[in-house]
């Protein structure tokens, strides 16, 4: 074991030296005295040809720090509001039947079966598609206990639970009192 431990380090050193021999010298070492019999010849300083210059025009008044494209408004001028355009379809009670609600708790959601599809709150009512007119998209926004509100652009609508039980007529001999 003690011949095996000091014949790497011998056979490193023998390796190392090797390499070295066969190297060959970087050319600066080799030939100093040939670098100093050529001397470069001093190089003439660099003369700028054209020398660059901005007008801006009308850029010119818009500070440099603003993004491209950004102008300051006037004070004391009126900013034109745009108005929201109107929705082509106009909500009707009479269009969406709730026939199930289900209120939900803190970790479940609240759902409705509007028009035989269940819906939670936030998800878009799928309707209908005509051609030539882009389908409305309303929104179930609220979840109630009875009602449920709806939203396309800035309408509102409360569409009510369909209770038929509620809205049968009876006849006249059930709600009379027998013993009167």
């Amino acid at each position: 074991m003690s011949a095996l431990r000091y014949s790497i380090p011998v056979a490193l050193v023998v390796c190392a030296t090797t390499l070295h021999a066969v190297r060959p010298a970087p050319p600066e070492a080799a030939a100093p005295q040939a670098a100093q019999a050529a001397a470069p010849e001093a190089l003439p300083p660099y003369e700028l040809k054209t020398r660059s210059t901005f007008t801006g025009g009308e850029q010119a008044t818009r500070a440099p720090f603003w993004p491209i494209g950004w102008v300051k408004h006037r004070t004391g001028a009126v900013a034109q509001v745009q108005s929201a355009p109107a929705p082509r379809i106009v909500l009707d009670e009479k269009s969406f039947r709730v026939t199930s609600i289900l209120l939900g708790t803190g970790a479940t959601p609240s759902l409705a079966v509007i028009n035989g599809r269940a819906y939670s709150e936030g998800e878009f009512l799928r309707m209908p598609k005509t051609p030539g007119t882009p389908s409305p998209r309303i929104r179930v926004q609220r979840i109630n206990d009875g009602t449920v509100i709806l939203q396309n652009a800035d309408q509102v609508l409360v569409a009510s639970l369909l209770r038929p039980e509620l809205n049968a007529k009876r006849p006249e001999e059930l709600l009379l009192d027998p013993d009167r």
